[in-house]
């Protein structure tokens, strides 16, 4: 029988809002028997370098990922990026302007939460992102130490969410601008959790894809983290209405968020990772 290799192409690290640093994650993954990972960290590529490294000694194959915050009609939408050229100049710009304004994010929370008779040190913000780009689970983290919440996802429900007394909305990209850019990059493209993003209502799928496709999207994530069958099914139909490549992954952090998602839990097919690769070398002959 053919061996099919285990696959998961969404995965964050210290670098953005996961809970261990590249090289841990990477062990962690080759224990959890998975063959081959992308690392798809908010607005950043920091982790990538060192993953691979670490990868290497292991028999771990690590892609080169990314996951984009964007905004589309007031409701956030993340654009997952696939075998990005880390150095492209244009895409470490934005990186730079997108972490700027995460913290200037995190500033106006922290004050809000001050408001409330929750104040937080900065430093202590600082310390727990250890050298990451700070976000919402880092602030979740130093409320949970002086007894504002007593768990993280707490924090997210009753003060960091969306629309709750404490979020703070920061200037993103559009979707459409993000899946050009991965494009100019070098990089794949692909809509990450359409049924698990975030904002007030669930977005509205039957215009977003068509305007992504339109905008050249090249995947969409059918395989992830508490998907029924009925969910698949559907992003299944989407994926082969609009020609676009069904990718997945577990989305795992750590550390309290997303906390039913598991590394080794959710197995990409092969297949799915072999569309990737084609259709990046069939854009590079153009």
């Amino acid at each position: 029988m053919r061996y099919m290799p285990a696959i998961d192409l969404h995965l964050h690290t210290t670098a953005s809002d996961g809970a261990f640093s590249p090289a841990d994650l990477v062990r962690m993954a080759f224990e959890a028997g998975l063959d081959c990972i992308a690392i798809t960290d908010h607005d950043s590529t920091d982790g990538v370098t060192i993953a691979q490294e670490a990868g290497q000694g292991l028999g771990v194959r690590v892609i080169a990922g990314i996951e984009f915050n964007t905004m589309w009609h007031d409701q956030s939408v993340h654009i997952l990026g696939y075998f990005v050229d880390t150095e492209h100049p244009e895409l470490q710009e934005v990186i730079a302007r997108q972490r700027d304004g995460r913290l200037y994010r995190a500033q106006k929370m922290i004050e809000k939460l001050a408001e409330l008779d929750m104040p937080l040190e900065w430093e202590e913000i600082l310390a727990g992102a250890d050298g990451g780009a700070v976000g919402r689970p880092h602030i979740a983290k130093a409320m949970l130490a002086q007894g504002y919440v007593s768990a993280a996802n707490e924090a997210f429900d009753i003060f960091l969410g969306h629309g709750k007394p404490a979020y703070v909305e920061q200037p993103k990209l559009t979707p459409s601008d993000a899946v050009m850019l991965l494009h100019r990059a070098g990089a794949a493209a692909g809509l990450a959790h359409p049924y698990n993003v975030e904002g007030a209502d669930q977005v509205d799928l039957d215009s977003l894809v068509p305007e992504l496709a339109a905008a050249g999207l090249d995947a969409i994530e059918a395989h992830y983290t508490g998907y029924g069958a009925e969910q698949r099914a559907d992003i299944l139909s989407m994926a082969a209405r609009f020609d676009l490549i069904p990718t997945g992954g577990s989305d795992f952090h750590g550390g309290g968020i997303l906390p039913q998602a598991e590394l080794g839990a959710i197995h990409v097919p092969v297949e799915s990772l072999q569309s990737l690769e084609a259709t990046i070398e069939q854009r590079a002959l153009a």
